[in-house]
């Protein structure tokens, strides 16, 4: 059985799905579109779903804590399902700390194999749980922000958090 919920970041002025399972946060989906939600997770875990903001407002609470700046780390079970390239980016990216960056080049090269810059990119690109998984900290090896699936204005407002935070501490 997988549990949904839909949910509003006021920071952002938009809402986001989030989803998990008996073993964990399994899916968060960056657009508010249910339809796109539902064609997406059902696609990557084919199970039950049903709606239950109750069993997800642990997890609902800390994200929205993360986007008003009290929350650095979360703490919550993830359930991750990936070839085994996708999954060591993915642990590597789980690495990365609040208010860092790492290039593309990097997280290849930590995931096991320094030329796949473009199959890391991609492993980004498809994270499951972005936002807990931080694919917003990869950038470019030149600096520049790179890509992000909730879009640009996104990730800028989330490296902006960090960094904010970081300099308050």
């Amino acid at each position: 059985m997988i549990f949904y919920s839909k949910f509003r970041i006021t920071q952002l002025k938009r809402s986001f799905f989030i989803a998990k399972n008996e073993n964990g946060v399994c899916y968060i989906s960056l657009s508010g579109d249910k339809n796109r939600f539902m064609k997406l997770i059902k696609a990557y875990l084919p199970d039950e779903m049903k709606h239950a903001t109750f069993e997800l407002s642990e997890e609902i609470k800390q994200i929205k804590e993360y986007f008003a700046g009290k929350r650095e780390y979360f703490n919550m079970k993830v359930y991750l399902k990936g070839s085994g390239f996708q999954t060591a980016v993915w642990r590597e990216l789980a690495n990365v700390n609040y208010g860092e960056t790492v290039s593309y080049t990097e997280l290849a090269r930590l995931a096991g194999n320094k030329k796949a810059f473009r199959a890391a990119a991609t492993c980004c690109a498809v994270n499951p749980v972005p936002i807990i998984i931080p694919c917003h900290r990869v950038i470019a090896k030149d600096g520049s922000i790179g890509g992000f699936g909730g879009g640009l204005r996104m990730k800028r407002k989330m490296l902006e958090i960090e960094n904010i935070n970081l300099k308050k501490s």
